[in-house]
């Protein structure tokens, strides 16, 4: 399924965000705002388009590939993105919390290519908790006033 051009928000949610088309679309140029997906798989193709002040709770962005894409005041709480691509993507105030159940975000086996991170959190299951992020390749990218994020790149 190709959208483009699209704005949803809680009047006008996305078309079948739990459907199986959901997992392999390609998202242009469309903003999200204010939506909350529990849930969530988007394995897809997510292409200059804005999400802001959207909830993704146990959200899986698993193997998609997102690039020039803006999340501003987002949260994931136990959020998963593995084996993702995330080209040129700017994270600004996001929040990288626990689940109601203690689970924590998890990056795994990725590469985050030029994105930039600005006054994010990360929230880990206790103060000697690290991130759960490994095996992901970090090129060029930047960190500004985060919380959390010590040691991830």
């Amino acid at each position: 399924m190709l959208i483009e051009d699209e704005l949803f928000n809680e009047d006008n949610p996305p078309p079948g965000a739990f459907a199986p088309e959901w997992r392999d679309c390609v998202v242009r140029r469309t903003t999200f705002d204010a939506i909350a997906l529990e849930g969530l798989s988007f394995d897809g193709v997510m292409e200059s388009c804005t999400l802001t002040s959207s909830d993704f709770y146990w959200g899986f962005f698993n193997c998609a590939l997102i690039a020039k894409t803006r999340f501003e005041a987002c949260v994931f709480p136990a959020t998963s993105f593995r084996g993702c691509t995330l080209v040129e993507c700017e994270f600004i105030e996001c929040r990288f919390e626990l689940c109601n159940m203690g689970g924590d975000c998890t990056i795994d086996d990725c590469v985050i290519a030029a994105s930039r991170f600005v006054g994010c959190t990360w929230t880990t299951k206790g103060p000697d908790c690290k991130p759960d992020v490994t095996k992901t390749r970090w090129l060029g990218c930047t960190q500004e006033r985060c919380k959390g994020f010590e040691g991830i790149f």
